[in-house]
């Protein structure tokens, strides 16, 4: 673990590709590794140098030789270099640009000490490993210039990649400049959790109280911990850790009296600014409450034990001091982890795994920290007595991605010596070897912190290494093309397409150049709009979102990947969709702690052409009312493959029916976080239109495909959430207005405030407005209403809900041109603007309000009135409103 006072790490190398290598380039390269560790004699011989004569020598190596053989034809090695890795603990990357300097990769030196670190052998072996990973000259110069040119998405995506790492736990408890959130690091792999660390929590505590100038008691501190500490678990926290390792030592006293706790809580708060926690009782005090918790949320706690910086004083930090800990029956069912392999304890950690249930052991920091036969012997101490099912593996990378990249590199070289030598000793078979080398990287830390429950987008058993190395990783044997997908400003969906092979070797790294028209052109050219500042001068990177990307449901042998945009490598373009609507969430978060659930439901039209006097004509499937049976049975076929599609997708739909439009149809979509559920409508749109087109239809998302017909919308429902709890609903009938929270009060407010200005971003289109009116269920008026469909904003109370009490919020003024991102983004600033005011709402409407007297003010009738409300362009109404024909063109863009 890094200590909160010296953010630095140690020399970190290795020499294990963790690329995936198929066919006899697999053989070749597993040859190379074998024949690099035999040469480097660390399978524990002697050498003829060390009293051994020249013909034992031989016969050892040719033993050796003959053993790694048998773990090349069995397949063993293939398997100890391509298994994904569960990284249990962690911490934050940081940009690029950050005064944290990449020297510190290499070395724990700080200060003048660390202009000797590139005289060490470890930083020579590591610095030719990054050179080789980035195919760059082996010199710091040219790998600091490469990732400059890069940027922290291309190198972290590259040394995650090649890492193979499914599964992420980060400790955040300790800061550096410019540091990512733990959120963030979703971009690089497939699911991240969140470890808390209990001491950086009281410290964060009592500095906020010291600022208030508040006074503070035991008793008052600890129900804020604990309050804090029980609030986190639901925002994907899969464990605790405590360094009192490094504070008082691991001789915790689990019967402290509240006394000495909080005379020690005095001393601590009375003392400097900010709060470095060092009391031994108030620490103690600290731990054993947060065990409570532990027990309470079936929460495992990582525990810092053996060696660290300077700051720790080595003689406590032997695990065999926790022996009160693990004999108190209080905690008994907590599940300990050892993290560090206790070094030099090893061999104690490994005993107290053996003889105490609920320990288990981690074997971060010493690999890659220690030199590689201590890395070997510490691994071998730690195999001595705990069961192979006890101990799990992480890299306590930091900072750098490429601490991620190395320590995982030398892993994979420390286990295959440790486990041949097993089973050339006798004390394993091969495929036990193997096993135990899938359950060490991955396995046991999946089972130990519940990840399925927790973090996990898919389940464990989805989280293969043949899962992640094809669809995460690299491209498989039988994909040709892979598609770069963006949504503009106007709504449409353009994709760039690249053969796979330079994307896997170029693209997912480097991105594609666009021009800045991208992002300019109309509804209804592919040009650069009127008066935009967006023109064919200026060029970004479209760079993949690796996450995002899967194989297309409806064809064969492509891909699919959303793109962020970048002005400069890792610096997001100020006009990326995706990233306006991350930066308006961490806003949410920053300030209120909230995050904002959506769920949409997308209406569309399925045409059918016909040839009318030589024309082509667009004709709906069929003119069945509303929910219609036969409407559905129509076209069940086509939606059995959309519904099947998405499902593959990892989207869920809720419900299907026919709407009441000729042709219509309807997809209600499951709700989740916002920035999710806007991608996901990205992939339900191409879902819908690719499968229509291969059944012989068109599918359009028009907003007003016929004036004679009804509108199409893509209705959206709104939660805030508070620590995975729903904190838009009212707690109690009698105590809320409306059924709603004080907070969910004032966020819809200052949507219901903002929506004529919002409707230019949610209602992109002149047709747009054809669909607003009044009589239509799609909101003309500015209010809001309880289960009131004419109304735009309308609260909801589905089934299981208390009655008068309200879930979720309805906008209906949110159709199928929009970009989900940018109307998303709109909504949330215009929430996040009623909680900075504390804004109300007026009553709501119980009736159609057109029918009352006098009615709420009108919306915007026509996108110029919207976009006036946003800024007063009103270039993209006067192209339609001189060009009658052109929105019949419009279902072939929407």
């Amino acid at each position: 673990m890094i200590s909160d006072r010296t953010v630095v790490k140690g020399q970190i190398g290795g020499c294990l590709r963790a690329q995936t290598y198929r066919g006899s380039r697999g053989a070749t390269h597993s040859r190379r590794l074998t024949h690099s560790i035999l040469r480097s004699n660390k399978f524990g011989a002697a050498g003829a140098g060390e009293g051994g004569s020249g013909e034992e020598e031989e016969e050892k190596r040719r033993l050796k030789e003959a053993a790694a053989q048998r773990w090349r034809s069995t397949g063993a090695e293939e398997a100890l270099e391509t298994v994904a890795v569960v990284d249990a603990h962690a911490h934050n990357l940081v940009a690029i640009d950050s005064e944290f300097p990449f020297l510190r990769c290499f070395s724990e030196a700080e200060g003048d000490a660390l202009a000797f670190a590139p005289h060490s052998l470890s930083f020579k072996r590591s610095l030719r490993d990054v050179a080789e990973l980035y195919n760059c000259g082996a010199s710091l110069s040219e790998v600091e210039a490469h990732r400059r040119s890069s940027g922290l998405q291309a190198i972290g995506s590259k040394c995650f990649a090649s890492s193979n790492i499914c599964a992420l736990l980060i400790d955040d408890g300790i800061e550096f400049d410019k540091m990512q959130d733990w959120e963030w690091h979703s971009r690089l792999v497939p699911a991240v959790g969140r470890i808390l660390r209990i001491e950086h929590l009281a410290e964060t505590i009592l500095n906020e109280e010291k600022k208030q100038g508040s006074h503070i008691t035991l008793d008052s501190f600890i129900n804020t911990f604990v309050e804090n500490t029980s609030s986190t678990v639901a925002d994907k926290v899969v464990g605790f850790k405590s360094i009192a390792a490094y504070r008082s030592g691991l001789n915790i006293d689990t019967q402290v009296s509240k006394e000495a706790a909080e005379e020690g809580l005095v001393e601590e708060f009375n003392g400097n600014f900010p709060v470095r926690i060092k009391n031994k009782m108030l620490i103690d005090y600290i731990f054993t409450c947060s065990l409570d918790v532990a027990v309470c949320f079936d929460l495992p706690m990582q525990i810092h034990t053996g060696f660290g910086d300077k700051d720790l004083d080595l003689r406590l930090s032997n695990p065999l001091f926790l022996r009160n800990v693990l004999e108190d029956k209080r905690f008994a069912s907590c599940r300990i982890v050892l993290l560090h392999a206790s070094y030099p304890f090893s061999k104690e950690a490994s005993y107290l795994a053996s003889v105490y249930h609920q320990v288990y052991l981690d074997f971060g920091l010493a690999v890659p920290k220690l030199s590689y036969e201590g890395m070997v012997s510490s691994v071998r101490g730690l195999l001595d007595l705990a069961p192979l099912n006890k101990v799990m593996f992480s890299t306590d990378g930091y900072a750098f991605p490429e601490t991620y990249y190395l320590g995982i590199k030398q892993a994979r070289k420390v286990l295959y010596s440790v486990f041949s030598s097993a089973c050339q000793d006798g004390d394993l078979t091969i495929p036990e070897a193997v096993d135990a080398i899938k359950a060490i990287f991955k396995e046991n830390a999946w089972k130990f912190y519940n990840l399925r429950e927790k973090i996990a987008p898919i389940d464990s058993s989805s989280v293969s290494s043949s899962i992640v190395l094809n669809e995460y990783r690299t491209s498989s044997d039988d994909i040709i093309f892979v598609r770069l997908i963006w949504v503009d400003t106007s709504g449409q969906h353009r994709c760039r397409v690249v053969p796979a092979k330079r994307f896997y070797e170029v693209v997912k790294d480097k991105g594609v150049g666009l021009t800045f028209a991208s992002m300019g052109m109309s509804s209804h050219s592919d040009g650069p709009a009127n008066e935009t500042n967006l023109t064919g001068v200026g060029e970004i990177r479209l760079i993949p979102d690796l996450k995002t990307k899967c194989k297309l449901p409806w064809t064969e042998k492509e891909e699919m990947v959303l793109s962020d945009m970048q002005i400069n490598p890792g610096e997001a373009w100020e006009y990326c969709p995706r990233e306006a609507l991350r930066r308006v969430s961490k806003i949410l978060k920053d300030e209120f702690n909230l995050v904002m659930n959506a769920g949409f439901e997308t209406e569309f039209f399925l045409l059918r052409g016909i040839l009318r006097e030589g024309k082509e004509e667009w004709i709906p499937v069929d003119k069945t009312p509303y929910c219609s049976t036969s409407g559905f049975d129509a076209v069940s076929p086509l939606l059995q493959e959309v519904n099947a599609a998405l499902h593959s997708l990892n989207i869920p739909v809720e419900q299907l029916h026919a709407e009441a439009g000729n042709g219509q149809f309807e997809i209600a979509l499951g709700h989740a976080i916002c920035t999710r559920t806007a991608d996901d409508l990205i992939y339900v749109r191409e879902v819908i239109r690719s499968v229509s087109s291969k059944h012989g239809f068109l599918a359009t998302f028009m907003p007003k495909y016929s004036l004679f017909d009804v509108g199409s919308g893509c209705h959206v429902h709104l939660s805030l959430w508070e620590n995975g709890k729903n904190v838009f609903m009212g707690s109690d009938v009698s105590a809320t207005r409306h059924g709603m929270s004080n907070i969910g009060e004032k966020f819809m407010a200052g949507i219901l405030h903002h929506l004529p200005s919002i409707l230019a971003l949610t209602a992109p289109l002149p047709n747009s407005y054809e669909r607003i009116q009044p009589n239509t269920w799609s909101g003309a008026y500015q209010c809001w209403g309880k289960e009131n469909r004419e109304a735009p904003i309308r609260t909801s109370c589905p089934p299981g809900i208390p009655g008068g009490l309200v879930s979720n919020f309805e906008i209906k003024s949110f159709d199928g041109c929009a970009n989900p991102h940018l109307g998303l983004a709109a909504i949330m600033s215009s929430g996040i603007d009623g909680l900075r005011r504390n804004l109300c709402l007026p009553e709501p409407v119980e009736i159609n309000p057109a029918d009352l007297v006098p009615t709420p003010p009108r919306l915007p009738s026509v996108l110029a009135e919207s976009v006036k409300a946003l800024e007063g362009n009103e270039a993209e109404v006067s192209f339609y409103a001189k060009n009658e024909k052109a929105s019949e063109l419009l279902i072939h863009r929407y």
